[in-house]
């Protein structure tokens, strides 16, 4: 069971970097053109919808880009446990 579910999008106000992550932790992700549908989005928190930050007036990051970095910062917030 996870312990929180968080997902990822240009829609977010939260910053990635300013949450706490537990090893139980859920992201939900989406393609960049695609996005998360609304009907989950509105299930969540606002603290729910987390955003990665890029440079203005540009595109998102591609799909596997956006998960190593949510990916990295949780792992390394668990002092990289379990890792090899």
């Amino acid at each position: 069971m996870p312990n929180m579910i968080f997902a990822v999008s240009t829609k977010g106000k939260r910053n990635y970097c300013d949450v706490t992550y537990s090893g139980n932790d859920t992201f939900l992700f989406s393609h960049e053109t695609r996005w998360l549908p609304v009907n989950i989005l509105n299930k969540l928190s606002e603290d729910q919808v987390l955003r990665i930050p890029i440079v203005a007036d540009s595109r998102s990051l591609n799909l596997s880009n956006a998960v190593t970095a949510m990916v990295y910062e949780a792992w390394r917030q668990q002092q990289f446990t379990n890792g090899c």
